[in-house]
C-alpha cells in the first residue's frame, strides 16, 4: 500500500499489535529542495515525520488550500489510517502480512524506474546507518552555524549521494543525490529522539472514517 504521495509505504505490516510501546520515538521535520520544486509552493513546505520502527510512524503534510487537503498518515500496526484534516474524512486498513515491513523511503518516490537501487533502503529515521552498511567515505563536512559536521558520500550510478550529519550528535542536517532530472536536497529542519508518545499514533477522533477491506488478491 502507499501512502503519503509516495512518501511513506505500508508493505506488509503485523498482523498483531506489538506486546509493548517502544521507549522512543525520532521526530523529523524535513524541507525538499529539487527540481521543478519552486520555493514557497506546497512541495517546497516542510513535513513532519515521527518514526518508531518497526511499528509506528505518522506522517503530518502541510495544507494544501489549493487542493483542500490538508493530509495525515498515522500507522500503528496492523492498522493504518489516510486523512484529510479538511473534511475531517478518512480511510482505515488492515493488512495481513508479515512483520517488520513499515517504511520510510526517501529515494524511492522520485525513483519510480528503480534506476538509483542503490538507495532503494535509505529510510527518514535511519539514514547514518544506511550510509555506513552501505560503505560510505567518511570526511568532514563544512561548518555549520558555528560546528562542526561530518560528510558520507556513497557513489550512485548517477553521482554522489551525500549525507551530512552534526559532528557530535550525529542527527542528519542535509541529504543529497542526484536523479536524471537533477539534484534533490532534504534539508532537516528538526531531528531529535524524543519519548514515545502513544497518542500521535491512536485511531484519530472526530473523523469519518471509510474501512478499506483487505486484499487478497495474492490467495487466489
Amino acid at each position: 500500500m502507499l501512502l503519503i504521495g509516495g512518501l511513506l509505504t505500508l508493505l506488509s505490516p503485523a498482523a498483531q499489535e506489538p506486546q509493548a510501546y517502544p521507549k522512543t520515538m525520532t521526530k523529523i521535520v524535513v524541507r525538499l529542495i529539487g527540481p521543478g520544486i519552486k520555493p514557497g509552493s506546497f512541495a517546497a513546505l516542510p513535513r513532519t515525520i515521527y518514526s518508531s520502527a518497526p511499528h509506528y510512524a505518522r506522517v503530518e503534510d502541510p495544507p494544501d488550500a489549493k487542493q483542500h487537503v490538508h493530509k495525515l498518515t498515522i500507522i500503528a500496526e496492523p492498522d493504518a489510517y489516510s486523512l484529510n484534516l479538511i473534511d475531517r474524512e478518512g480511510t482505515h486498513a488492515i493488512d495481513q502480512g508479515g512483520p517488520n515491513d513499515l517504511h520510510l523511503p526517501i529515494v524511492l518516490p522520485f525513483d519510480p524506474n528503480h534506476e538509483l537501487p542503490e538507495l532503494d533502503d535509505l529510510e527518514f529515521g535511519d539514514e547514518l546507518h544506511f550510509f555506513k552498511q552501505a560503505g560510505a567515505s567518511r570526511r568532514a563536512g563544512p561548518i555549520i552555524n558555528g560546528k562542526p559536521t561530518d560528510e558520507y558520500v556513497l557513489d550512485t550510478a548517477n553521482g554522489p549521494a551525500t549525507l551530512v550529519v552534526r559532528s557530535q550528535s550525529q542527527a542528519p542536517v542535509f541529504l543529497t543525490w542526484h536523479a536524471k532530472d537533477g539534484t534533490y536536497k532534504y534539508e532537516y529542519i528538526i531531528y531529535q529522539e524524543l519519548p514515545f508518545d502513544p497518542k500521535l499514533f491512536a485511531k484519530p477522533a472526530g473523523v469519518r472514517l471509510k474501512d478499506i477491506p483487505p486484499d487478497n488478491s495474492n490467495d487466489r
